[in-house]
């Protein structure tokens, strides 16, 4: 009897399929729910089991190695009526029957962590499974397919015959049981594992096409699953009688393929008629063509094709998906299970799982404080011998990198983010991440493929409370393994530590990651010189203990902790009296001590315009929105290793007292780098005006080291005070320097000068104006003591004055002792002259503070020191200590010349003061005494002013008014 047995499917090499390991699921078990009566086409049966050598008892050795692995499904059936005997009241029907629909794809759902292994057996060629006889190799049968069929066996003879072997009526149809080989087969390009059987055997009635079971990988949970596309339909439905249908299926892998224990089934095939009662026939099955005996060996010994999960996370599920020609689809799961008075418990022993690991960091040349490649390796052992359990799978990944490798600043160079729609992880969508999200690539070895899985590490955008995040995917054998990562930086030092969690149920013997090198390096090394130590923490699936294990690094070629920055000043326009932009830069080499501290003082005369200017306040400061109309400068920051820092823009802004200095300053920069906004970089300056050269330095807080955990590796610190008319130069030409002081973070400072040049001085003009007058009109008597008012002014526009002298006329003299006190030069230096030693006040008016400066003026006692080192007493000394805004201490010197007083200011700071009066007060204490009566007397004062151009005022005889207008002359 020739039965046409055909089972149709696409050819291996027509299609190109996904593919994953296929395996045989679990053990005994319950089970779940599935297609109602109702329905025409359903599963009536579906079972999973991975199961000891008695083919019952599960499995259930966590890491273990069934014996078989067992996959059984079957499909509705109507039964049909005989015309023998009536068959038994214990037996549901007689024959198959007719089937309800015609099965086009079967799909096997496995439970993540079951894992075959391809690699354990050789392969069959296409070659080989396609020849008749089939020439697979022995060695490469990894198990069996009974293919279970319904169709018409009887065409009406008389029963029994040849042709009616059953005894049934014209037109029934039998179950016909198809046993063939399975072999593993070389997959083609884009498939995990491809196994296949050919339904044509030696000796069997059997025809038909070689099917193919492709596996792949669930994108979800990377477990694995297997399907069988395109079985094979009746042409023309419902049924040509020499074409059969399938009706169900049982699928059996051996877990050892090379046991000797399955040489009596290798290579046999064999086609039977299979009775369910009823008829003439007794139960059982009936041989329909001679088929093919086992008995061939195999030469690849004890190598484990399935492997179990490594968890013993209690029963799993495995399930089946089936979808007919006619539309329907039916699933059903299975519960892996050992079922113990009622108790149902999946696999165990998970103690017994074998776990080990190392880590390893490796770098093509590591210089210190660079952007350097890393690359960082994880080793696991494996084992695919049979008799050992299988290692246990990585469920977490804990690296952390050695310290001083920090994540590189420099790495913000065009670098963008990869959103999760574009990775795209947990389905089958390609990859889109934008080619400058790409910082590394990764290599998975496995020892169930034949060739590793690469692919690329990318930046994963951020998210609250997960801000650095990496994507990892690794491709290949039409799979593609994506994995989500966690950065962690120590907010205190910048160490790095990833973190890779609940990571696919999967054997890897080594799995890599190589991040690139370059100056966009995601990774800068230590800046300290010697050996640092990382490690990395491996964590099973079996839950055991974890593995631990340290790699260290070294920098080389390198020796103690060098510091040499540089320092740089320009001006826009060196005009002398314009007002002109002006920057500074602080550089810092690699290798060197990161910039910590800096401080730098402005050249004499060079000075803020403060009027006008909106102060910053404490609150807004706090919340990081200094207004507008506070900014004074542009601040420019260079950020990381390397030939390309990262470069960052802020704003400088005006605030009021800080830390002592008469102004203060904010630098408020955005660290935007790349997909990080780290937030405001804040930093304060205290701007400390030196009291007697009005002087100004900037004095600034500590410069931060680290930013959410991003060591800032600060190589630029640019500030351009770019306010249009806010900085002043200098009324004076010539050279100045600006001198300045930059700490490093490991304590070492420098001093750093730079110069800048101011010209054309000369064509500022020199109009100072003097006035004096004589006040009191009852102390311009002879003997009196009249008040004295003497008043400078000057336009903005006009060179400062450096130096004055005013000759008192000869009408008046120095009278100290009549002063109530003299302040001693001691208390003076130190601000600390009493009260009783104040003989008049001054106050001055500028045009760069908001406000006039006033002052007592205080009597100090003069003294000199001769050649001979000998201290003696001279004329008193003015002290004037004019303070408002800010402060400026001038300071007068009184001497007799040719029987007339005269006052010399010795140097007065370059400043735009466009009024400055002072007053000596008169009456009882007054030391300026009439030597006449001043209402009569026509008394004149002598000025004397040299500017800081170098220009000289004429010298003028001023006349001083007088309070006589009122008062009777005598």
């Amino acid at each position: 009897m020739r039965l046409n047995t055909k089972i149709k499917t696409v050819k291996p090499s027509t299609r190109r399929l996904r593919s994953a390991a296929v395996v045989a699921a679990l053990g005994i078990a319950v089970p779940l729910a599935g297609a109602t009566a109702a329905q025409a086409y359903e599963i009536t049966d579906f079972s999973a089991n991975i199961v000891k050598q008695d083919g019952v008892t599960l499995e259930d050795q966590a890491g273990g190695h069934p014996y078989q692995g067992i996959i059984k499904f079957d499909t509705k059936k109507t039964a049909v009526a005989p015309t023998a005997p009536t068959p038994p009241a214990n037996q549901p029907g007689f024959l198959g029957g007719n089937n309800e629909g015609q099965t086009k794809t079967i799909r096997v759902d496995t439970p993540p962590g079951l894992v075959p292994n391809p690699q354990s057996t050789p392969k069959c060629t296409d070659a080989q499974i396609h020849a008749t006889p089939v020439a697979c190799p022995p060695s490469s049968q990894i198990g069996q397919v009974e293919l279970r069929l319904s169709k018409i066996v009887s065409d009406g003879s008389p029963a029994p015959s040849a042709s009616n072997p059953f005894n049934l009526t014209a037109g029934s149809r039998a179950d016909l049981v198809l046993t063939v080989p399975l072999y593993n087969i070389v997959p083609e390009e884009g498939q995990l594992a491809r196994f296949s059987f050919n339904p044509k055997q030696p000796g069997g009635a059997a025809t038909g096409e070689v099917v193919d079971i492709i596996g792949d990988m669930r994108p979800t949970d990377n477990g694995l699953f297997f399907t069988i596309n395109n079985v094979a339909r009746p042409t023309p439905p419902p049924g040509d009688p020499t074409t059969p249908t399938l009706t169900g299926s049982t699928l059996t892998f051996w877990g050892t393929p090379g046991s000797t224990d399955h040489d009596a089934q290798r290579g046999r095939s064999a086609l039977v008629g299979r009775s369910l009662g009823g008829g003439v026939q007794p139960l059982g099955d009936r041989p329909l063509a001679p088929g093919t005996p086992g008995g061939q060996s195999s030469t690849t010994g004890n190598t484990a094709f399935l492997n179990n999960p490594t968890s013993c996370a209690g029963p799993q599920t495995a399930s089946l998906t089936l979808d007919s020609y006619q539309g329907d689809r039916r699933t059903r799961d299975y519960l892996v299970a050992k079922n113990t008075n009622g108790v149902l418990t999946g696999l165990e022993n998970c103690g017994a799982v074998p776990f080990s690991s190392t880590t390893s960091f490796g770098t093509s040349s590591l210089q210190r404080d660079a952007p350097t490649p890393l690359a960082v390796q994880l080793d696991v052992p494996q084992t695919t011998d049979s008799g050992t359990l299988t290692t246990a799978h990585v469920k977490r990944v804990a690296v952390q990198l050695p310290p001083g490798m920090t994540i590189s600043p420099s790495a913000a160079n065009g670098l963008e983010a990869c959103q999760d729609a574009q990775f795209n992880k947990g389905n089958l969508n390609p990859i889109s991440c934008p080619a400058s999200s790409r910082i590394g690539a990764v290599k998975i070895t496995t020892p169930v493929l034949d060739s590793p899985l690469n692919g690329s590490v990318y930046v994963g955008e951020p998210l609250p409370g997960n801000r650095y995040r990496l994507f990892v995917n690794a491709d290949g054998h039409g799979i593609s393994v994506r994995l989500k990562g966690t950065v962690t930086p120590d907010p205190n030092t910048g160490q790095v530590s990833a973190v890779f969690d609940d990571n696919p149920q999967l054997p890897f013997s080594q799995f890599r990651l190589d991040f690139d090198g370059g100056s966009k390096a995601i990774i800068a090394s230590p800046q300290a010189c010697g050996t640092a130590t990382g490690s990395g923490t491996l964590s099973p699936w079996s839950g055991t203990a974890a593995s631990t294990t340290t790699s260290s690094v070294t920098v080389e070629n390198c020796s103690g902790n060098p510091f040499a920055p540089v320092f740089q000043t320009a001006l826009s326009n060196g005009t002398s009296g314009k007002y002109a932009p002006f920057s500074a830069a602080f550089i810092r080499n690699d290798g060197d001590q990161f910039l910590s501290g800096l401080k730098a003082t402005l050249p004499q005369g060079m000075t803020a315009k403060i009027k006008g200017v909106t102060q910053c306040s404490d609150a807004q400061i706090a919340a990081e929105a200094c207004p507008a109309s506070s900014r004074i400068a542009t601040v420019k920051v260079q950020a990381g290793p390397g030939a390309a820092p990262y470069a960052l823009t802020g704003a400088a802004y005006l605030t009021g007292s800080y830390k002592g200095g008469a102004f203060g300053s904010v630098a408020i920069v955005r660290a935007v780098a790349g997909p990080y906004d780290l937030g405001n970089v804040v930093v304060r300056q205290a701007l400390r005006i030196d009291p007697d050269t009005a002087q100004v330095t900037v004095d600034s807080d500590p410069l931060p080291q680290i930013k959410e955990g991003i060591v800032l590796r600060l190589r630029n610190l640019t500030l351009d005070v770019d306010r249009p008319n806010f900085l002043r130069n200098p009324t004076s030409c010539g050279t100045q320097k600006v001198s300045s002081t930059v700490v490093g973070s490991a304590g070492a400072s420098a001093n750093r000068d730079s110069s800048v040049t101011f010209g054309n001085c000369k064509a500022l003009p020199f109009r100072p104006k003097i006035s004096l007058k004589f006040g009191n009109k009852t102390q311009m008597k002879k003997d009196r003591h009249p008040q004295v008012v003497a008043k400078v002014t000057q336009f903005e526009s006009e060179a400062g004055i450096k130096s004055a002298q005013v000759a008192l006329p000869k009408q008046v003299a120095l009278q100290a002792s009549n002063a109530q006190a003299l302040c001693e030069k001691a208390d003076a230096a130190k601000d600390a002259c009493p009260k009783k030693s104040i003989i008049g006040s001054a106050k001055a008016t500028t045009t760069i503070l908001n406000r006039q400066l006033t002052a007592p003026i205080y009597f100090v006692k003069g003294t000199r020191t001769t050649a001979a080192g000998k201290e003696v007493a001279t004329l008193p000394t003015l002290y004037i200590p004019l303070d408002g805004e800010a402060r400026v201490n001038l300071r007068a010197q009184t001497s007799v010349s040719r029987d007339r007083l005269v006052t010399t200011f010795p140097s007065i700071p370059d400043q735009p003061i466009t009024s400055f009066e002072i007053k000596i007060d008169g009456g009882k204490n007054g030391i300026i005494a009439a030597t006449t009566n001043l209402c009569t007397a026509k008394a004149k004062a002598s000025s004397r002013f040299v500017s800081w151009s170098g220009k000289k005022a004429p010298t003028r005889k001023t006349k001083i008014a007088t309070s006589c207008s009122k008062a009777k002359k005598k």
